[in-house]
């Protein structure tokens, strides 16, 4: 099976440089040897997937892909990159636990294969050392600021668009810079995501400082992506978390965090767009 940190640095890798300056304009196409026009280097950002769990109809962002790798072994897929054909599930750990128990990797690609127990669990591991591989880029980017004083003091010049507290931090710093935050960005009618789930010590290891706490990341500017592609893994690794309560594993699609979560909060959550399916797809890859 393949190594998971290395995977994940890999894919966070990847990931973040899209969002540097000049990332993916590449020189002017020749004309295809058949005279064709090229394939877009870009998927369709409205074409949907099928949750082989849920059985909506999702875009790829909302979803998993897991693929086959050796030895029949169901494989996660973050990037979407690895060849093969795919099998989606909405990222939820509940939902790839539900693939699992029920067996519908296989049912879905309509061969055995081999999916792992704690399969859920490695996603989550993913997930979360590509969310802090991201952080470290944007902090050699010189976007992190560390610190309560320096916090308080980005946040009052405007200069944040996140705000970062470890998930072990006391009630009361966290609470304080949250409201300045919350305030600040609400005068100027704009979004205040607060990040709440990674704990000092991983904080710590992703900008190479000690007993991080609080932290800020820069709006805009030249490496602004990486920020932004921050909050986003932020969003995607809480969402993956998030609990349900007894109303089955259809509620997975709904995307809401626990309100009383240190986290993101709700509202920094953007919806799923939710399609019932119309057709008989198995939920693989599908033109």
């Amino acid at each position: 099976m393949p190594d998971i940190a290395t995977e994940a640095t890999q894919t966070a890798t990847a990931d973040a440089a899209s969002c540097l300056p000049g990332a993916g304009r590449d020189a002017e196409p020749g004309p295809a040897p058949d005279s064709r026009p090229p394939r877009p280097s870009k998927p369709d950002p409205d074409r949907v997937r099928l949750c082989i769990v849920t059985r909506a109809e999702l875009p790829p962002d909302q979803l998993i892909r897991f693929v086959l790798g050796p030895g029949d072994r169901i494989v996660p897929d973050l990037a979407r990159r690895l060849p093969g054909r795919g099998v989606w599930v909405t990222a939820t750990h509940v939902a790839v636990a539900e693939a699992v128990k029920r067996g519908l990797f296989a049912k879905s690609l309509k061969q055995n294969v081999k999916a792992d127990k704690d399969l859920p669990d490695q996603v989550d591991k993913l997930l979360g050392a590509e969310t802090r591989q991201v952080l470290s880029l944007a902090n050699k980017a010189g976007l992190v600021t560390t610190g309560f004083s320096k916090v308080e003091i980005a946040l009052e010049r405007g200069e944040a668009a996140a705000l970062i507290t470890a998930s072990d931090a006391s009630a009361d710093g966290a609470g304080k810079l949250a409201r300045k935050f919350r305030a600040i960005r609400g005068a100027a009618q704009l979004d205040a995501p607060i990040i709440g789930d990674l704990t000092s010590d991983e904080l710590s290891l992703a900008i190479g400082g000690s007993n991080v706490i609080h932290a800020a990341i820069a709006r805009g500017g030249a490496g602004g992506g990486l920020g932004r592609r921050f909050i986003s893994c932020c969003q995607r690794l809480r969402h993956y978390r998030m609990k349900l309560d007894d109303a089955g594993i259809a509620g997975a699609s709904t995307g809401s965090p626990d309100a009383a979560s240190d986290g993101i909060q709700k509202h920094d959550i953007e919806r799923p767009r939710i399609e019932q399916a119309k057709s008989h797809q198995a939920g693989t890859d599908h033109e």
